[in-house]
């Protein structure tokens, strides 16, 4: 007989041509019953299916017929026989090979779980019945933790002889996971993480760790599902482990790709881990693990990043409901971490504001707007006499510390409280404990509106060491007051004799430059006058000498001459020294004039260029203010002889209606500001100072202005004033 196509096909099973069974005696269809009809049965002890028992033939139709998972062992050789209801169970590893096989060959994994229970069958007839028995069988090519529930039964033959034993099965494996795996979770609670009382020296990031580690021990009741877990959190910048089972998982952070995992937020399946750390071999299973699977924790809301790294069960296949599990898993200890980090901030935060309050100078109150106070901080209680026994017994109201007088004040507060839940600061006073009345400055804000009643804190500031200080400050300003009245009186007294003194000054200032100039004029008549005419004479007599010592010795001849040359000299000496002391042109001919010669006369003297810009139609100036102007012009170019090196120099008078301008410009080094400084500070009556006091006397202004391309000198003099007059008494 010719077998269809596609049981020629299964796996396991050759189809012996001639020798299918007769479709009288096994009946039934499926994948099964396709396969038990094409099975060369021959071959096995029980023979062909023409010589079958009709006990064996009944059951065999009886199980082919059954949707219900079913699974017969015929014979002392326990032959085997099974339904497509079965046929999932057994997968890929034993299928078909399974149908007709001998029990002990299909099932050497299991047989010491299983055989003494089919003999209690086969020997004595008795049945047995198992619950969600765990009978670890071959799949995908591995020992695999397979639950079931099933029954064996004994099959009967006309005289009551056992001849095989039939198997009415069910897996549970999902089931048992399920439940074992909701177990897991539901074992890993606040309560059961031990909920540790963390002392103030422990930071929150300790108490975080502590509260994990006590999570992830609670895994170790499940290692069936997860062999070994570890939870690692970031802190100082660096992540580290946080907990840990007992089971040996490779601690350090470095073992696992933590901050690749954290990156992509996404869970990585590890693949070598044998290869990688070697066997790790964690009971009840006897096989190293494979695989791990790395997951990243959200908490949201919170700073730390948590991961969790498991190990994945030898015995299971990592399927989608293991995944699921392992992702619950991390979303249950994400949540308690993420609640108990809110808790130790929440925690962290109260000790940190006792500190502060503890710490804190000012007075500080929370309480209710009845008048109740459940904390008072040490200051104010320190301020008024109090004690935190006092607080917790209700002796400490605010009602009851408000003097009768700031009644109203305090009643426009609690408004001011209940419509905006803050109040303006205000000054009042508190009674204490021995009676005293302690001045305070106050402020209140609502910080709990939840309640019926909103929460209120109050921050006091005692303003007993202000007031202290206000009398003392007042009673210094009033003798500080009395002081300065009497400073002043006599300030004003110092400034006014001051103010005459450089009154005085200046015009003492004035007298003496006005009698320097008229001394320079005495002195030059009298070396013009006196000494010039004696000079002349003494030249006339040399020459007389000298033409009567013709003839004589030649040596006395020479040095009559030389004298005579000698005299002629110092005769030109005296005249220009005169004409320095006072320029007769200046008396004679005018400003104009005496600049000019004075300009020429000094250019040939210093070698220094000297370009002179006058007004041709310049009148004469009173003689004070023209000696003024000369002198200014004579200061200016000694100082660019002797100071600035420069190889030339301009001087440009200029006059308007109401002022005469004069600008004495060189091209030198310049001057230094600190010397500038020091030639403005002098005293006396040289130099830059002794100009500006010359120009001061006219009203007057002197300007000199340097860098490092040279010096420009301003002066600026009104010519409507009369300055001169008043203060000098000046000619015309």
């Amino acid at each position: 007989m010719t077998m269809p196509s596609r049981i020629s096909k299964s796996r396991g099973v050759k189809a012996q041509p001639g020798r299918r069974a007769s479709p009288a005696r096994i009946i039934g269809a499926g994948e099964m019953a396709d396969l038990t009809l094409a099975f060369d049965w021959a071959k096995t002890p029980v023979g062909p299916v023409e010589g079958w028992s009709d006990t064996l033939v009944t059951t065999v139709n009886l199980l082919l017929a059954s949707r219900h998972p079913m699974f017969l062992w015929w014979g002392p050789e326990l032959i085997q026989f099974y339904n497509d209801g079965y046929r999932p169970s057994i997968r890929a590893d034993k299928h078909p090979s399974a149908l007709g096989q001998r029990g002990t060959e299909c099932w050497p994994e299991i047989w010491p779980i299983i055989g003494p229970q089919i003999d209690a069958v086969m020997t004595k007839g008795e049945s047995t019945w198992n619950i969600n028995q765990l009978v670890p069988i071959n799949r995908n090519g591995k020992p695999e933790e397979v639950f079931w529930t099933y029954s064996y039964s004994p099959i009967r033959d006309k005289d009551g002889t056992v001849r095989g034993t039939l198997v009415v099965c069910s897996e549970t494996t999902e089931q048992v996971l399920s439940e074992r795996r909701l177990r897991a979770l539901l074992a890993i609670t606040a309560e059961s993480a031990g909920q540790e009382k963390y002392s103030e020296s422990h930071s929150e990031s300790e108490g975080l760790l502590a509260f994990a580690q006590s999570i992830v021990r609670k895994i170790d009741a499940d290692r069936a599902d997860v062999p070994f877990a570890g939870l690692y959190l970031s802190g100082e910048g660096a992540l580290r482990l946080a907990g840990c089972t007992t089971s040996g998982v490779p601690a350090e952070p470095e073992c696992w790709p933590l901050r690749e995992v954290l990156n992509s937020q996404k869970p990585l399946l590890i693949g070598n881990v044998q290869k990688r750390f070697g066997d790790l071999v964690v009971s009840p299973w006897p096989e190293p693990i494979q695989n791990a699977y790395v997951l990243p924790l959200g908490l949201p809301g919170s700073s730390v990043e948590a991961v969790l790294v498991f190990g994945v069960s030898p015995r299971l296949p990592f399927d989608h409901n293991y995944q699921t599990f392992f992702q619950l898993l991390g979303a249950r200890i994400a949540s308690l971490l993420e609640s108990e980090s809110q808790k130790l901030e929440i925690a962290e935060a109260a000790r940190r504001f006792r500190r502060l309050a503890e710490a804190n100078p000012f007075g500080m109150v929370i309480g209710d707007l009845n008048g109740k106070l459940q904390y008072v901080n040490p200051a104010l209680l320190r301020t008024l006499g109090y004690s935190d026994a006092d607080v917790a017994a209700d002796k400490v109201r605010w009602d009851d510390l408000t003097p009768p007088e700031y009644a109203e004040l305090d009643a426009r507060a609690v408004r001011q409280l209940r419509e905006a839940g803050r109040c303006e600061v205000y000054e009042k006073a508190y009674v204490a404990k021995d009676g005293r009345m302690v001045p305070i400055l106050i402020g209140a804000a609502a910080i709990d509106c939840a309640g019926a009643e909103a929460e209120i804190a109050a921050f006091v500031t005692d303003l007993t060491p202000l007031k202290s200080a206000q009398e003392a400050l007042r009673a210094a300003n009033e003798e500080l007051e009395n002081k300065v009245v009497e400073r002043t009186a006599a300030l004003e007294a110092e400034i006014a004799d001051r103010k005459r003194a450089e009154i005085s000054l200046r015009e003492l200032t004035g007298r003496l430059l006005l009698t320097q100039d008229e001394e320079r004029r005495h002195m030059a008549r009298e070396l013009h006058d006196h000494a010039g005419q004696t000079l002349v004479a003494l030249g006339m007599n040399f020459a007389a000498l000298a033409e009567a010592a013709k003839g004589l010795d030649a040596r006395i001849l020479k040095l009559i001459v030389e004298s005579e040359q000698m005299s002629l000299d110092l005769s030109k000496e005296i005249r220009t020294l005169s004409y320095l002391l006072h320029p007769p042109l200046l008396d004679e001919a005018g400003l104009k004039s005496a600049l000019e010669w004075y300009a020429e006369g000094f250019s040939k003297r210093s070698g220094i260029v000297i370009n002179l810009e006058v007004p041709q139609d310049l009148t004469r100036l009173p003689r004070t203010l023209e000696m003024v102007i000369f002198r200014v012009v004579q200061e200016s170019l000694a100082n660019i002889h002797r100071h600035a090196n420069s190889p030339s120099a301009e001087i440009r008078l200029t006059r308007t209606d109401e002022n005469i301008h004069v600008e004495i410009i060189d091209r030198g080094k310049g001057i230094s500001p600190d010397r500038l400084r020091q030639m403005s500070a002098v005293r006396v009556g040289v130099g830059v100072r002794g100009m500006e006091e010359r120009v001061r006397q006219f009203g007057g202004t002197l300007q000199v202005e340097s860098s490092s391309a040279g010096t420009r000198v301003r002066v600026t003099i009104p010519v409507t004033s009369d300055y001169a007059a008043v203060a000098l008494n000046g000619g015309s």
